[in-house]
């Protein structure tokens, strides 16, 4: 089954400028996640830090406080660290997805320039992942996992809503760039399309032999 490919990107762009606008709203969204998962993993290092020089002053003071208390305040700290380390590794795995992001998309800016068509791979595999992700995401329920959740795992409906536009918009946005992948496919001549040529028979001719020879192919040779 043959999939109708676009045209246009929002009735004003062709494709080739639609990728173009769409690369480089992408580089500037992944340079700003890129800003915010990197001051993320900052704050988490921060916390990291307080709560080890909190565990410290902790068991300094074991000895002055009672043993109840003790025991319940380094519970809270142990919980604490948890929390921050999942924190933490949130942020570094988001800063890995965003960069990941950002240099595809430069190859996407850079093969919409070009009219080169591999450049655009990257970014298309990467999107259509990051799109499954989100499908998935509206699915979780209660799951404790600090990658589900800020994926929508805890979300109420409206921001699944958000969460499902977002979804729609995105697929929009990766069929504008395969049309224009497609489009650069069928131009290079890599899309052979077969025609059925019709078979021509051979007509005899009749041969015309010209008088001169015929006189002299009748006439005797003299001895």
């Amino acid at each position: 089954m043959k999939i109708g490919l676009l045209k246009h990107f929002m009735h004003y762009f062709n494709l080739r400028q639609g990728t173009i606008v769409i690369a480089i709203f992408q580089m500037l969204t992944s340079g700003l996640g890129m800003i915010f998962f990197i001051l993320g993993v900052t704050h988490a290092l921060g916390i990291q830090e307080m709560l080890a020089r909190d565990t410290e002053d902790a068991l300094e003071r074991e000895a002055l406080e009672e043993i109840s208390s003790f025991h319940l305040n380094k519970e809270k700290l142990e919980l604490a660290h948890h929390t921050a380390t999942e924190l933490e590794y949130a942020m570094y795995c988001g800063l890995v997805i965003t960069v990941i992001h950002f240099i595809s998309s430069v190859l996407l800016l850079y093969g919409a320039l070009t009219s080169n068509r591999h450049f655009m791979t990257p970014w298309m595999i990467v999107k259509i992942t990051i799109i499954a992700a989100l499908a998935i995401s509206l699915f979780l329920v209660e799951e404790d996992c600090p990658f589900l959740a800020s994926l929508g795992g805890k979300a109420d409906i409206c921001q699944r809503l958000i969460v499902f536009f977002l979804i729609i918009a995105s697929f929009y946005v990766w069929f504008v760039v395969y049309s224009t992948y497609k489009s650069l496919e069928t131009k290079k001549g890599l899309t052979h399309e077969v025609h059925i040529m019709k078979k021509k028979y051979a007509v005899p001719v009749p041969l015309e032999v010209p008088k001169a020879v015929q006189i002299s192919v009748n006439k005797p040779y003299e001895i």
